[in-house]
């Protein structure tokens, strides 16, 4: 039941409620720093393959960390690696932050903060998500983490326009400081939440969830779709200053563009909660919203108009939270409570890998081919990929032991 007043019943325990509004502000202040990154090194070297690779720069650590942050999370307190990781994402735009206002900003120091604190975030992510569910009842776990995508991307709405608008009059010094002053109210949240998070002491072997997975239907059509959806549809968001630039836009059009998508994730993300309480099943939502992406990523990359742009990227971020939301929840409600940590981190890694070679792959396309065709042949795989699942159907991700067990 919702709260009062038309509040999601979730927000109504205060410890998810803190969580979730430091998760909106940090994610917000990451967009800051995006925005202004990326720009700034389009501008300095002029090659989309160079966006493209500071995306790979963030999402590299993943390809080692992600797993081992999951065995992490399996063992130990989750708050005190988010706390820990946190700190360390938050120093690193600090430094940023530094070297900008003192005039000594380079595309190396980029990279270097950039890989630093994209190695802080592969390690404490399965944390931070293993802390959901202890957080809210297991009936509320759909709600929890559709309202966590949504908070994310209210983030992902609003924090590319202001960041948008604060490089373009204040300067990146600005944007960095913006994202390292961000994650203090999500370390002031996770020293609130209570002592629930406790991972178990067991050895966390890496065989386990891996035996786990190659046994069971249900999570490899999981990851394998995930991995595949993110190498095709990340780099419409990782090569969006290419995007704005196409187009003639500035600062301000790569945050408006940007924020699109967000603004259609929160629209996504009301439209899944509906379809899912009227019996949408997991298993077909998951095929219908990649061949939506794959329609929507068509409209971009053939658009020369700014708000036709825009519109294309609203559809494509509504359909863009159906697939995380709907991936992390069946994740979390079909895994073993035992392997829920490294599963996180599998669903970590097939969320940022392909994500970095999606989009240095695809960077590089756009410098040789222009980002239109390139991103056409991603939207032509994503609508292929749709088509062959929807076709071969897997029902049991629709299934939820946990409930089972209760």
């Amino acid at each position: 039941m919702p709260g009062g007043l038309g509040i999601p019943a979730v927000l109504t325990m205060p410890a998810f409620r803190r969580v979730w509004i430091g998760s909106v502000l940090s994610n917000g202040g990451t967009w800051f720093q995006a925005v202004a990154a990326g720009w700034l090194v389009l501008q300095i070297t002029g090659s989309a393959t160079m966006v493209g690779l500071l995306a790979l720069a963030y999402r590299a650590p993943a390809f080692v960390l992600s797993t081992w942050g999951g065995k992490l999370a399996d063992r130990h307190d989750w708050r005190r690696i988010g706390l820990i990781t946190f700190t360390i994402e938050a120093a690193g735009a600090l430094a940023l932050a530094g070297l900008a206002f003192a005039g000594h900003l380079s595309v190396a120091a980029i990279f270097i903060a950039t890989f630093v604190m994209g190695a802080a975030f592969a390690i404490g992510l399965p944390s931070v998500l293993a802390l959901v569910p202890a957080l809210v009842p297991t009936a509320r776990l759909q709600e929890a983490v559709a309202l966590n995508a949504a908070g994310i991307n209210v983030a992902r709405a609003v924090g590319p326009i202001l960041g948008g608008v604060m490089l373009a009059f204040a300067g990146a010094g600005w944007c960095f400081l913006v994202n390292s002053l961000s994650f203090i109210a999500l370390v002031v949240a996770l020293v609130l939440s209570p002592h629930v998070a406790q991972g178990s002491k067991v050895p966390a072997a890496l065989g386990a969830a891996l035996r786990y997975v190659a046994g069971d239907r249900a999570a490899r059509r999981l990851l394998a779709g995930m991995f595949l959806f993110m190498l095709f549809a990340g780099p419409i968001q990782e090569l969006a200053p290419v995007v704005a630039r196409r187009l003639g836009g500035g600062p301000v059009a790569l945050g408006v563009i940007l924020g699109g998508m967000g603004a259609g994730a929160l629209l996504g993300a009301w439209l899944l909660q509906t379809l899912s309480g009227r019996g949408l099943p997991r298993h077909l939502a998951l095929p219908i919203a990649t061949l939506a992406f794959g329609g929507s990523l068509a409209v971009v990359a053939a658009s020369p108009f700014l708000w036709l742009t825009v519109i294309g990227m609203l559809a494509a971020g509504a359909f863009w939270i159906w697939i995380l939301t709907l991936t992390n929840t069946a994740i979390q409600l079909s895994s073993p409570s035992e392997l829920l940590g490294r599963m996180l981190g599998f669903y970590q890694l097939s969320v940022i890998t392909p994500i970095a070679l999606g989009s240095v792959a695809f960077g590089a396309m756009a410098g040789a081919i222009g980002i239109g065709w390139s991103l056409g042949i991603a939207a032509l795989c994503l609508l292929a990929w749709g088509t062959w699942t929807i076709t071969h159907p897997v029902t049991e991700i629709d299934r939820d032991i946990r409930s089972i067990r209760s």
